[in-house]
């Protein structure tokens, strides 16, 4: 199974490295690998064909990453949890993911990013199979 695709777009890469560590502790979700820079040009293009919009905003850092839950619940959370920076989910089965997983190995790694630790209480939630908060 693919890994659902986030694209974090705004305007430096502490504030990317942030909303990327809100995902993980506020929504819950588990980074795949290493996040990657990608260049403005294909950002915006899988922007366009993901929003069906033209970007009105112009941002400077742009990153990907690939997280463990499906895009529905993915953009569930990200509505709860409202991150420092503008990010798309972009589903497995589109193009745009296609091309970016094609593309992954020549994007650059973003350097000072790490997950941040699970609290106590979520570790053993984890461990005593504790389901879904909603």
């Amino acid at each position: 199974m693919l890994n659902t695709i986030v694209l974090v777009r705004t305007d430096n890469f502490q504030k990317a490295s942030t909303a990327l560590a809100d995902l993980v502790r506020y929504g819950r979700m588990n980074i795949r690998g290493d996040p990657r820079i990608v260049p403005p040009a294909l950002s915006d293009w899988a922007f366009e064909k993901i929003s069906g919009e033209k970007p009105r905003k112009r941002f400077k850092a742009h990153v990907v990453a690939q997280i463990d839950l499906p895009p529905s619940k993915a953009i569930g959370r990200l509505m709860d949890i409202h991150p420092p920076a503008h990010i798309l989910v972009i589903p497995p089965d589109t193009e745009v993911h296609r091309e970016l997983l094609k593309l992954w190995g020549k994007f650059e790694k973003l350097k000072g990013f790490h997950p941040p630790k699970r609290s106590r209480a979520e570790k053993l939630r984890k461990k005593n199979g504790g389901g879904e908060e909603f």
